[in-house]
């Protein structure tokens, strides 16, 4: 994939949608040094998608409200069926079958802002924050240390941290194997992560299964997966579509 062109192409539809004024966006410039001196500072591994999309654009906005279906969440016997969705065109979902079709609402999520002076601050601080996280877990096993490999790149409805399990690699994704996807998700009022099913029985930190790649849920929030449908689904329903231009914050 150009991950350039598609990052580019990923903030270019959210004005294109309307959500966004392109004044909005600044240009940003972060050197290869500075991924590096971040990278050693904190133990972990900026995947290439995450770079180029940090590299994008300079913005202020740390959250966006999309259309999603209401069966998306941690645990989901949905999942499958959603992500493979997501990654269609929105002129495919829309000519889905009803009974395959979902139900939509609107739902918030944070994403990582990008100040242009200090472009890496949020990130480090969403780090942070995760990390510290662990320190409050129940489960005795659970530390700082083991929970390294999970890079922050979001909060899924505002209720915890979405994060890349940078362990799995991009070309072993399966979409229709959940045990090889990247984006998963810990509930912040979730404090027994065995009993949440957090923790594998061979002891592996997983987290809830979400997306199965970091370009899945930018599909879903920026370039509107799920637009078309909604529409109709509005249209159906006899409601008024919601104003796209109040999808950020």
């Amino acid at each position: 994939m150009d991950y350039a062109k598609f990052m580019k192409g990923a903030f270019n539809a959210l004005v294109a949608r309307g959500v966004i004024d392109d004044s909005a966006l600044t240009d940003v410039n972060i050197p290869d040094e500075e991924f590096e001196t971040f990278e050693n500072k904190y133990e972990i591994k900026i995947p290439e998608e995450v770079r180029t999309y940090l590299r994008a654009y300079g913005h202020s906005f740390n959250m966006l409200a999309a259309a999603v279906p209401e069966d998306l969440y941690g645990h989901s016997d949905y999942v499958v069926d959603i992500n493979l969705q997501i990654n269609m065109t929105p002129e495919e979902i829309a000519e889905l079958d009803e009974d395959d079709q979902f139900d939509l609402t609107v739902t918030w999520s944070n994403f990582i802002r990008v100040d242009k002076d200090n472009p890496l601050k949020n990130l480090g601080e969403s780090i942070d924050g995760f990390r510290g996280y662990a320190n409050c877990i129940e489960n005795p096993e659970i530390n700082e240390e083991r929970i390294k490999k999970f890079l922050p790149i979001g909060e899924w409805m505002s209720a915890g941290a979405l994060c890349i399990d940078t362990t799995k690699k991009k070309e072993d994704v399966d979409i229709n194997n959940t045990d090889t996807w990247q984006i998963r998700w810990f509930d912040h009022e979730v404090f027994d992560w065995e009993d949440e099913e957090y923790i594998g029985e061979d002891g592996d930190i997983a987290g809830a299964v979400m997306f199965p790649d970091f370009e899945s849920f930018i599909k879903l929030y920026f370039y509107g997966a799920f637009d078309n449908a909604y529409m109709a689904q509005c249209d159906d329903w006899g409601e008024n579509p919601e104003d796209k231009s109040n999808w950020v914050r």
